[in-house]
């Protein structure tokens, strides 16, 4: 029973002139097309200054007047779109500015990978947007949602409250949904890691430890998909951080699109110490679906 989906009914593209691409108006016309939910185009422009002109090339507005033109072939076929104007510096904050104005199921944006020195010396503007909306938020890139495709979604078992439980299911129910609509395979993975033996005053014998913390959290996560139609073989018990273990496992099942539970207090983008969410996310090279627990 899919209690916890999100039923689409109103998606926020966001078009930032200043790129290139126009990767997430692509991507949610394909998704307000399959599921009829109504689409904003939010154009954020930046402020006129000298910067913005420095960074606000030809080519940008060149590519963003030849999706103009997908923008009339979605239409012709009977959809609509309404268009809205933001002139903001930061794509966020024009964001976290319109989600105040009207309400959204979900927020479609084109994703710019940082360099690993980036995390110590500054805050991407994306970042921002996944830790302050209540919204869902969807960051793309250039790869195809061709079907057959692989979806991972991570989710974590260790903590057992009704809260955190009811989370879950709500990450596994829009899993299903999103596999639903662009007709793609589900992969989960749970990651685990051994407490710290050194600190114990009477260690475990470490391989029966082990195998007893391995065996409680695959029974967790065998228990988490029970209502799904998940196969055992689709399940991904790894040992390991998640900023190592999500990536690794994005790549060898080449998704087109990793899950994320966000905004969590004991979820994976705040149970470890550092921006681990931050790094995962510009480690992978396809798109992210960060998912908010309902609020309360």
């Amino acid at each position: 029973m899919h209690v916890f989906m999100i039923a689409y009914k109103h998606i926020l593209a966001v078009v930032d002139t200043r790129s290139p691409t126009q990767d997430a108006l692509r991507k949610a016309m394909i998704l307000a097309d399959k599921t009829h939910a109504k689409l904003t185009l939010l154009e954020v422009s930046p402020k006129n200054t000298l910067l913005s002109k420095l960074t606000h090339s030809s080519s940008s507005i060149k590519s963003f007047v030849v999706h103009k033109k997908s923008i009339e072939q979605y239409c012709a076929q009977g959809n609509t779109i309404e268009n809205k104007t933001n002139i903001n510096n930061s794509v966020s904050k024009a964001i976290l500015e319109e989600l105040e104005h009207d309400k959204y199921d979900l927020v479609i944006l084109n994703y710019k990978h940082h360099h690993p020195v980036f995390h110590e010396f500054s805050f991407a503007d994306e970042w921002r947007l996944l830790r302050q909306s209540d919204v869902a938020v969807m960051l793309v890139g250039a790869n195809e949602w061709g079907e057959c495709g692989h979806i991972l979604t991570a989710i974590e078992t260790d903590d057992a409250s009704h809260q955190h439980h009811t989370f879950n299911q709500k990450l596994l129910d829009e899993t299903e949904h999103i596999a639903s609509l662009l007709s793609s395979d589900i992969h989960l993975v749970n990651c685990f890691l051994e407490q710290n033996l050194s600190m114990a005053i009477k260690p475990p014998k470490v391989k029966n430890h082990r195998l007893s913390n391995q065996s409680r959290h695959w029974i967790n996560l065998v228990d988490s998909v029970r209502s799904h139609q998940i196969e055992n073989s689709h399940l991904h018990l790894e040992e390991g951080l998640p900023d190592h273990i999500i990536p690794n496992m994005a790549e060898k099942y080449r998704a087109n699109i990793v899950i994320l539970g966000a905004g969590e207090h004991h979820g994976l983008f705040s149970q470890f110490k550092g921006h681990t969410s931050e790094h995962i996310i510009d480690q992978l090279n396809c798109d992210i679906f960060a998912i908010k627990p309902a609020s309360s």
